[in-house]
């Protein structure tokens, strides 16, 4: 099978967004993080009810309805290490579960509001399906402090636990302000939560950090783009979740929220430590330890202290995985769509080995990409279905009939 020559570019640039994970194409849609699928096609995501709203800043002080949504009035900062730019504390005390704030830029703090808009009623509502009795409890864990220990069976797909953002902060803000004037924002932005303690009680192990919020954040924070720009963000419930480099449950995200689920990835008995991952899935070894100094620890997780042998073998899959997915690439633009199509059945093997189930819904679309660019619809309706099957199987969207055709008209544009 060869695709038509001149494959538009935005048929690559999709493609692309699939195999590396990145927002390049669609800087107004938040990438995902860590194990997160590859971009859910747009017309699939629900949509904000919200309009576009202005920038707001320190200057609607006396003016407390235009501070809407937030619950109270912004207090900014100009940067002098980032000439032009201006860092404002956004806080909405009454947000999801103890409030949220966000040390931003009016522009970034303006274009998010939809993610307030969202009350993240999807996870709750999975969650709430599955709670006929608590699934897990917090429990000190040998070597790794607090963590989550399952107290029932619990079923693959299964979504345990829900939570919300309580505080976000650009991620060039701590090196743009002075170190006592990051510290004092930092600290009026726990201090405006309805609920401060949720962040200040969270673990702190960073031997970097001078004050106890920037801890909490070193210690805690994932990477979140909001507003396409990079943000460390604080979910407090999920904080109490360790990781583990082949996790038994991923975080179920959302591009238009603040929430956030756990989500078991396999069935998980009484006692089992429920674990997820705090890197993105698919790196080596090296590159896993490389990436968790940040949080202070090496792991020790059972494929981390795997034999030699494992480790090997596991680092050689994973390696290979990234390079075949670069061949797709190079494919798909040299038009070769027969040889793309192998490569990604092949990722998908590699993947299916290594446990990697986040990432297959991202290869089954491009699957269907490359069949329907081929004309070949019937194959590529198979394909389409399989990837959308997948995300409501692993519980990133609804059942729905309408999500089908909505993403095989996405295919045409």
């Amino acid at each position: 099978m060869h695709t038509r020559p001149g494959l538009p570019p935005r048929f690559i640039c999709v493609v692309g967004l699939l195999l590396t994970s990145q927002a390049a194409c669609h800087s107004h849609v938040p990438a995902p993080i860590g194990q997160c699928p590859s971009n859910i096609p747009v017309a699939l995501r629900s949509n904000a009810s919200l309009v576009c709203t202005l920038p707001v800043d320190e200057h609607v002080i006396q003016q407390p309805v235009a501070w809407s949504p937030w619950t109270h009035a912004p207090e900014c900062v100009h940067a002098p290490r980032s000439p032009g730019t201006k860092y404002c504390v956004f806080t909405n005390s009454q947000h999801g579960n103890g409030g949220v704030s966000i040390i931003t830029t009016p522009e970034i703090a303006s274009d998010s509001i939809e993610a307030l808009d969202d009350s993240g009623d999807t996870h709750l509502r999975s969650v709430v399906k599955n709670s006929t009795e608590p699934a897990y409890r917090v429990a000190d864990i040998p070597g790794k402090g607090k963590g989550i220990i399952a107290t029932r069976h619990i079923k693959r797909a299964e979504a345990i636990m829900a939570d919300w953002a309580s505080l976000m902060v650009y991620l060039d803000f701590p090196t743009s302000v002075k170190r006592a004037q990051g510290y004092r924002y930092l600290h009026r932005a726990v201090d405006q939560l309805s609920d401060p303690d949720r962040v200040l009680q969270l673990a702190r192990s960073s031997n970097f950090a001078n004050d106890i919020v920037e801890d909490v954040l070193r210690t805690n924070a994932f990477s979140y783009p909001l507003g396409g720009e990079p943000h460390m963000v604080v979910y407090p419930e999920v904080s109490r979740v360790n990781h583990a480099c082949r996790p038994n449950a991923f975080i179920r995200f959302t591009p238009s929220s603040t929430a956030v689920s756990i989500v078991v990835q396999r069935d998980i008995e009484p006692g089992e430590e429920i674990t997820i991952t705090y890197v993105p899935m698919g790196k080596t070894r090296e590159e896993r330890q490389e990436a968790l100094l940040k949080w202070g620890f090496n792991c020790t997780c059972d494929l981390c202290a795997a034999s030699k042998s494992e480790v090997a073998a596991s680092d050689y899959r994973r390696t290979k995985i990234k390079a075949m997915r670069q061949e797709v690439m190079k494919a798909i633009e040299a038009w070769d769509g027969t040889k793309a199509v192998k490569l990604t059945l092949d990722v998908l093997e590699l993947m299916r080995v290594e446990d990697l189930a986040p990432l297959y819904a991202g290869q089954y679309e491009i699957l269907a990409r490359l069949y329907w660019k081929a004309k070949d619809k019937k194959t590529s309706t198979k394909y389409a279905k399989l990837s959308i099957d997948t995300l409501v199987d692993q519980g990133y969207l609804e059942n729905s009939t309408q999500a089908l055709p909505a993403l095989l008209q996405e295919f045409d544009r």
